[in-house]
């Protein structure tokens, strides 16, 4: 039996969590009327929130500490260097010009992540638009609290797809160890980190990270297909250069 795409794999999953963020709902207190507004309990007007989206992010709250919240904010903030992997490749290219075969294959690195990237975001953008989920800390005002407020839309997470869609390309170009680890350790951790400042919810980091590993499988499918009429725009087996300029 034939093993489903890797790209199926990821649609499949994607689907599987938009109803859970479909379901997420504010519960809206109503205002007492009349002279009952001394006598209002509003604690039995909502039930407690059990989902485990709610759960995971109270939970990783209540465990913050100032050394972990630095840490957690820093860790988050470097998802800014992924686009430059693609001029990492570029500027690979200019240094090799010597060797004809080896610049090429960098500059279609540099064009094959640049495709994933942008339609990465694009669908990450346009996703956030449709769903329009508030944050956390929005949803759960005054009971989550964020630790870098943002006003944008909470579903996906964009800070996600965007390092799940650089790990993916590199480790697809570069299949090696000791490029897909490091790679997959910082998607991994800008991931959590924003868990634990309170930006989004564990489904809109799941979503984030199938956006982005799935951008990533589809540029890199566009370019074996051109590959098989231009072998010389695909790179050898194992270097160590597209690590040196990703990180």
């Amino acid at each position: 039996m034939k093993a489903p795409h890797p790209i199926t794999l990821c649609l499949v999953l994607l689907l599987l969590v938009l109803p859970a963020q479909r379901g997420h709902c504010q519960t809206v207190v109503p205002a007492a009327v009349g002279n009952q507004s001394s006598t209002l309990d509003t604690a039995a007007l909502s039930l407690p929130d059990t989902t485990w989206d709610y759960r995971v992010l109270k939970s990783l709250q209540s465990g913050r500490s100032e050394g972990w919240n630095r840490h957690w904010l820093t860790v988050s903030n470097t998802f800014v260097l992924a686009p430059f992997t693609s001029v990492g490749f570029a500027v690979g290219g200019l240094c090799t010009n010597n060797d004809p075969l080896r610049s090429n294959q960098l500059y279609a690195d540099a064009f094959e992540f640049l495709g994933a990237y942008t339609l990465c975001m694009g669908v990450t953008m346009g996703m956030k638009a449709a769903f329009r989920r508030p944050r956390p800390w929005v949803a759960y005002e005054g009971d989550l609290l964020c630790l870098q407020p943002v006003r944008s839309a909470s579903f996906p997470s964009g800070h996600t797809s965007t390092l799940f869609v650089t790990a993916t390309s590199l480790t697809l170009m570069y299949p090696r160890w000791y490029v897909a680890v490091p790679a997959y350790l910082w998607a991994g951790s800008v991931a959590f980190s924003r868990l634990y400042v309170g930006a989004h919810y564990p489904t809109d980091v799941l979503a984030g990270a199938l956006i982005g590993t799935g951008c990533a499988f589809l540029a890199h499918a566009v370019r074996v297909r051109i590959c098989k009429e231009h072998p010389e725009l695909y790179p050898p087996s194992a270097v160590l250069l597209p690590l040196s300029f990703s990180f």
